[in-house]
């Protein structure tokens, strides 16, 4: 079986002090984390900006669970299946970052838009592009593993979701990857 691992990256593998800064239409602005953000209805005449999210990530607190699981699937099916999927606009400073955190170089993807089915859109093109059997998502966003398992509802890809929420993994299908690793005694 040829697995395909996806990680988001804000909220997911890692929390930063980045946020989104909205100016309203009747001028007063206001701030969110992406976390608030990915639960905000917008408004008519709200203006986004982004640029904390184009920028490395300030005070950045690795999610030590999830960020286990992504060095395990490197491990487990190597460094050209494990991609980090973002809604960033701009994938430098994700790499820099992964870098700096000693993470074999890995595709980071990095679709520019929170619309959900940006990233949805990436999947289903990657998994008919590459011939994937499975994928494995980790992502903080519901909407965004709602949207993704309706692209791959005709049952020819397996696909198994990880919720990230508090700086842990909740809502898992199936067993994890790093604990497949460990009961198979492997060193990583």
């Amino acid at each position: 079986m040829k697995s395909l691992f996806i990680f988001d990256f804000d909220d997911t593998l890692l929390e930063s002090s980045a946020e989104v800064r909205v100016t309203h239409e009747d001028g007063t602005t206001s701030s969110m984390s992406s976390e608030e953000y990915a639960k905000y209805t917008e408004m008519p005449g709200d203006l986004f900006d982004f640029a904390d999210f184009d920028a490395y990530p300030q005070n950045a607190e690795i999610i030590e669970p999830v960020f286990a699981e992504l060095r395990a699937a490197i491990a487990l099916s190597g460094p050209q299946n494990v991609i980090i999927l973002t809604a960033r606009s701009n994938p430098l400073p994700v790499e820099l970052f992964l870098k700096n955190s000693n993470v074999p170089t890995i595709g980071v993807v990095a679709v520019g838009s929170a619309n959900p089915m940006a990233k949805a859109s990436f999947v289903l093109s990657k998994v008919k592009d590459d011939s994937y059997d499975e994928v494995v998502l980790f992502e903080d966003n519901v909407k965004n593993i709602r949207t993704i398992r309706k692209v791959l509802r005709d049952g020819k890809v397996r696909l198994t979701t990880n919720r990230v929420s508090n700086g842990r993994i909740v809502d898992v299908q199936t067993e994890s990857i790093l604990k497949t690793l460990l009961l198979k005694n492997w060193k990583f």
